[in-house]
C-alpha cells in the first residue's frame, strides 16, 4: 500500500473495500479493491486465482495491474489487494438510478451497444476459462462520448473468496449491506456456492432486466422481482419480443439447461448488436486451460467422460473425446445415459461445428444399436436427443453429409412410437421433405430421408403439413434413381407411409388428381423396372391400395396407363415371389380395392386371377388370414362374372 497514495473511499461491499488511489509514482489514479481472506491459506489461494487476470486484454474489461497481500492488524486477517487500471466513473447502478427516477426508458441502440459490448466480453472470458462471478450494476462502469455509450467490467471475484460461506451468509441475508445484494446471484450460487459460465450468464440477465424494466419498475419492485427466481422465465414487462427470448434464455433455472453465450450468440438481436459494435463474438474459440493439452485416456474412461462434461465448451476437447467413444464401444454402451447427455450437451454448445454434430450422430447411432432395454432407449428416444439431431439439420442444410447422418439416426430411433411422435412435433417430415428438395440426386440423402418418412409417418400420430406437396416431392425424386433398387424401396416405402397417413388422417389430402396420378405412374414404373425386388413390390402393393381406396380415378390409371393396363404387371410382380406370404397378402389387399369397381373384373379374368386365387388358399392353408382374404377375393370374382355372364345371354 505504500505506493498508493488514498484519494477517496467508495462505498463498501460484503467482500471488501474499494478505494480511489493514486500511484505515487506515476501520478495515475486507480481503483485498489481490498478482500480479506480467512487465513493466509486462503489468501495466497485466492492470488493464485486471481494471476489470470492480469494478462487480460479487452476494450470492455478493465485492466489488472497489479495483486499484493498485506496483514490487516486490525481484524487479524489477511488482505488481497487488486489494483485496477481505471478512475472513478459512473457506474451503470447510477446510471440505471437516474433513468428510474425520470421514469425514462433506456434507448434501443443503448441497449444493444450493452448487450454486443458484454456478451463480447463475456465470450471474451469464458473462451479463457475465467469467470466473473460478480457480475451486477455496481461492477460495470460506464462512459459516454460521440460514438455513444461504452460499459466496462469490473471486480471481479475469485473462487475462494466468493466461496467464504460466511461472508457470503451476510450478503445473502442482507444484513449489513443494500437491499438485492444476493438478487444478482444466481440460484446454484445462492444455494449450493457453484459458480459456472452458466452463472455468469444468468446474472448478466439480471443486469439487463434492470436496464429494460428500470422506467417502469422501482428499485424494490425490481429486487423483490428477480429474488424469486423460479418464475423469471415467465417474465412479461412489455418487453420486446427479441429481448423477451434472450432472457427466457439466461433465466432457465436449472444451469444445465441454461444457454451459454456460446448459445445466444445464434440469436439474431445479439448478431445485430455484435455488428452494431464491430465485434465477432462467434469467431472466438474456447481453449483448454494452460497446460492442458487432451483428454485423460490414461486415467480410463470415466475420467474421460468427466473431462468431456467439464470442458464442454471446447470444441477441440469434445471432438477428441467423441472420436474415443466411438473406440470404445463396450464401455460407452455400460453408460448410456451419462454418454447421451455428454453427447447432446456437446451438440448444443457447438451447434456451429458440423464436425461436433457429425461425430456425435455416429456416437449415437453406436449406441442405439447397441442398445436393448427400454430404460437404456428412453435416453436415446427422448426430445433431448431427437430435438439436438433436428436442430443440426436445420443448422446445416447445405452439408449433405451431416444430413444423411442425422437422418440415419432418426432412422434408427423410429421403432418407438413416441420417438416418431417427437419426430413429427418437432418438424422432423418436413425436414426431410426440404433434405430430399435441396439434394434429388443425392442417393446416400434420399435413402435416409425416405426411411425416416417411411418409419416416422408409419409409428407416429400425425401428418405433414401439405400431403400434396410431400407425395410431388417423392415423385419428383423417383426418376432420376428407377436403376437403383435400394432407392427406389425407400421412395416407395415413403409413398406407401405417405398414402395410408393421407387415407387415415386426411382422407381429402389424396383426392388431388394430378398428384394421385404421379404416384400411381411411379409405383407402376417401379414394378416395371424392379418387379424382382421384394421390398419395391410389397411397398408398391400396399401404396396402390392406399390410393385406389382413396380416389376413383386411380382404377382408370390402372386400367389406361401411358404404358398400358396395369393388371397383368401386378400379376406378373407377385408370380415372381410366389412364395412370399407378405407378398401375396399386399396383393390380396390390393385386388380387394380394385374390385370395389366392377368394370375391372374382366381384366382380372383375363390374367387368370381365378386359378392364381385357387392356388393360393391351396399353398398358403397354414395362414389363416391370407386364406380367408383370398377366399373373399375368389367369392366375389366368380359372383360378379357370373352376374356379368347372366347379363350377357
Amino acid at each position: 500500500m505504500e505506493n498508493y497514495v488514498i484519494i477517496d473511499v467508495m462505498c463498501p461491499g460484503c467482500f471488501g473495500v474499494t478505494l480511489l488511489v493514486k500511484d505515487r509514482e506515476s501520478g495515475l489514479e486507480q481503483t485498489l479493491k481490498k478482500v480479506d481472506c480467512l487465513d493466509v491459506i486462503a489468501a495466497d489461494k485466492a492470488f493464485q486465482e486471481a494471476l489470470c487476470l492480469l494478462n487480460l486484454s479487452h476494450p470492455n474489461i478493465v485492466s489488472y495491474k497489479e495483486f499484493f497481500t498485506s496483514w490487516n492488524k486490525h481484524i487479524s486477517s489477511v488482505t488481497l489487494s487488486m489494483v485496477m487500471d481505471c478512475p472513478c466513473m459512473k457506474t451503470l447502478r447510477t446510471v440505471i438510478a437516474s433513468q428510474r427516477e425520470q421514469k425514462q426508458k433506456f434507448e434501443n441502440e443503448v441497449m444493444q451497444m450493452f448487450l454486443g459490448q458484454m456478451l463480447d466480453a463475456l465470450a471474451y472470458l469464458h473462451s479463457r476459462n475465467i469467470l466473473h462471478r460478480n457480475l451486477k450494476p455496481s461492477n460495470i462502469l460506464v462512459t459516454s462520448d460521440d460514438r455513444g455509450s461504452a460499459f466496462r467490467m469490473c471486480d471481479f471475484g475469485t473462487a475462494t473468496v466468493m466461496g467464504d460461506r460466511a461472508r457470503l451468509q451476510i450478503r445473502v441475508k442482507n444484513i449489513t449491506f443494500p437491499l438485492g445484494a444476493k438478487s444478482w446471484m444466481a440460484p446454484e450460487s445462492v444455494g449450493l456456492l457453484q459458480w459456472s459460465d452458466k452463472s455468469d450468464i444468468w446474472t448478466f440477465g439480471c443486469v439487463l432486466l434492470d436496464m429494460l424494466t428500470c422506467h417502469i419498475l422501482d428499485e424494490e419492485a425490481f429486487l423483490s422481482l428477480v429474488q424469486n427466481r423460479e418464475n423469471l422465465s415467465l417474465l412479461d414487462f412489455g418487453i420486446s419480443r427479441d429481448f423477451h427470448q434472450l432472457l427466457n434464455m439466461m433465466f432457465i433455472y436449472n444451469p444445465k439447461r441454461r444457454a451459454s453465450v456460446w448459445l445466444l450468440v445464434k440469436e439474431e438481436l445479439v448478431k445485430q448488436s455484435l455488428i452494431l459494435c464491430g465485434f465477432s463474438l462467434h469467431m472466438l474459440k474456447k481453449t483448454l486451460p494452460e497446460g492442458l493439452t487432451e483428454p485423460p485416456f490414461h486415467e480410463g474412461f470415466d475420467s474421460v467422460l468427466e473431462f468431456m462434461m467439464t470442458y464442454t465448451h471446447v470444441e477441440a476437447a469434445q471432438l477428441s473425446v467423441l472420436s474415443y467413444l466411438l473406440e470404445e464401444e463396450e464401455n460407452a454402451l455400460c453408460r448410456v445415459s451419462d454418454v447421451v447427455k455428454a453427447v447432446t450437451f456437446a451438440m448444443l454448445c457447438h451447434m456451429g461445428s458440423v464436425c461436433v454434430q457429425l461425430k456425435s450422430c455416429y456416437v449415437l447411432q453406436l449406441l442405439i444399436a447397441g442398445t436393448y432395454t427400454g430404460k437404456e432407449n428412453s435416453w436415446l428416444c427422448g426430445e433431448s436427443v431427437i430435438s439436438c439431431v433436428l436442430e443440426a439439420v436445420r443448422n446445416f442444410l447445405e452439408h449433405c453429409d451431416l444430413l444423411s447422418c442425422a437422418f440415419q439416426t432418426l432412422v434408427l430411433i423410429s421403432p418407438s412410437g413416441e420417438a416418431c411422435d417427437l419426430i413429427l412435433k418437432l418438424g422432423g417430415v418436413q425436414h426431410a421433405l426440404n433434405a430430399l428438395k435441396a439434394y434429388p440426386e443425392e442417393e446416400v440423402l434420399v435413402i435416409p430421408c425416405c426411411k425416416c418418412l417411411w418409419s416416422t409417418l408409419a409409428q407416429g400420430c400425425g401428418t405433414p403439413e401439405s400431403m400434396a406437396s410431400a407425395v410431388e416431392t417423392v415423385c419428383m425424386i423417383g426418376p432420376m434413381h428407377m436403376q437403383s433398387a435400394d432407392v427406389t424401396e425407400a421412395l416407395c416405402a415413403a409413398l406407401q407411409s405417405l398414402t395410408m397417413h393421407g387415407k387415415c388422417c386426411n382422407p381429402t389430402a389424396l383426392c388431388e388428381d394430378k398428384m394421385t396420378e404421379n404416384a400411381m405412374d411411379f409405383l407402376m414404373h417401379a414394378l416395371r423396372e424392379q418387379p424382382h425386388h421384394c421390398g419395391i413390390v410389397n411397398h408398391a402393393f400396399v401404396a396402390m391400395a392406399n390410393l385406389i381406396s382413396s380416389s376413383e380415378m386411380m382404377v382408370v390409371q390402372v386400367l389406361r396407363s401411358s404404358e398400358g393396363s396395369g393388371v397383368p404387371l401386378i400379376m406378373s410382380a407377385r408370380r415372381l415371389h410366389p412364395n412370399d406370404p407378405k407378398v401375396t397378402a399386399n396383393l390380396c389387399n390390393l385386388l380387394k380395392q380394385l374390385l370395389q369397381h366392377d368394370n375391372l373384373v374382366p381384366e382380372l379374368l383375363a390374367e387368370n386371377v381365378q386359378e392364381e386365387l385357387e392356388q393360393i388358399v391351396e399353398q398358403f392353408e397354414s395362414t389363416m388370414e391370407i386364406v380367408l382374404l383370398a377366399q373373399e377375393i375368389l367369392s366375389k370374382v366368380m359372383s360378379l362374372n357370373d352376374a356379368e355372364q347372366t347379363i350377357s345371354t
